[in-house]
């Protein structure tokens, strides 16, 4: 199996090929903290989170950090008396990393999807600034999705498109299709 953690902050997008090793250390790098995933963003603590493999199945593990992280569109907690709950993850989850769920789209944190699929082509990005509607072909098929918010992840059967407003990052087989501005509503 293929899993891997793919991030997207300010405008730059890095894959972890999680498999490498058992336990990923997440957070941002100062003097002393030089963790494996490298977060850039002032709203992303030192030692924000890690991914690990428990008997062959991934989790993400929160530190519970001052700007928190958003889990699939919801705030994750704590356990009990401030405990790490692991989350076992699937192909798909979303991650917002460095900031509350009600400040997720709006502010600059960093982004990121967990997946078990794998891509040997080049990622492409595509200038999607100002669109009302995400129209994508792979293939036969047609994904349509009016007024994308950013982070939206559409995932084909070819290919990924992950929309972060004022570009789209595609790989594989899936392609643009429409170009609807608000000029032309």
């Amino acid at each position: 199996m293929n899993n891997n953690l793919i991030i997207i902050e300010n405008g730059q997008l890095d894959i972890y090929m999680l498999d490498d090793r058992l336990l990923w250390e997440m957070g941002r790098p100062t003097k002393g903290n030089n963790p494996d995933i490298k977060l850039y963003s002032s709203t992303v603590s030192r030692r924000h989170g890690a991914f690990q493999n428990m008997d062959g199945i991934w989790f993400y593990l929160d530190y519970n950090g001052k700007n928190g992280t958003v889990y699939n569109n919801k705030q994750i907690k704590a356990g009990l008396n401030g405990r790490i709950r692991p989350i076992m993850l699937k192909n798909g989850d979303v991650f917002i990393f460095g900031a509350r769920q009600e400040a997720a789209k709006s502010c600059k944190p960093v982004w990121a999807v967990f997946s078990t699929n794998s891509y040997s082509a080049r990622w492409r990005v595509e200038d999607t600034k100002e669109m009302m509607q995400l129209k994508l072909k792979d293939g036969d098929s047609v994904t349509q999705i009016d007024q994308p918010e950013k982070g939206t992840m559409v995932e084909t059967d070819h290919g990924i498109a992950i929309y972060m407003g004022d570009v789209t990052y595609l790989v594989g087989d899936t392609k643009l299709i429409c170009n609807n501005t608000k000029e032309e509503k």
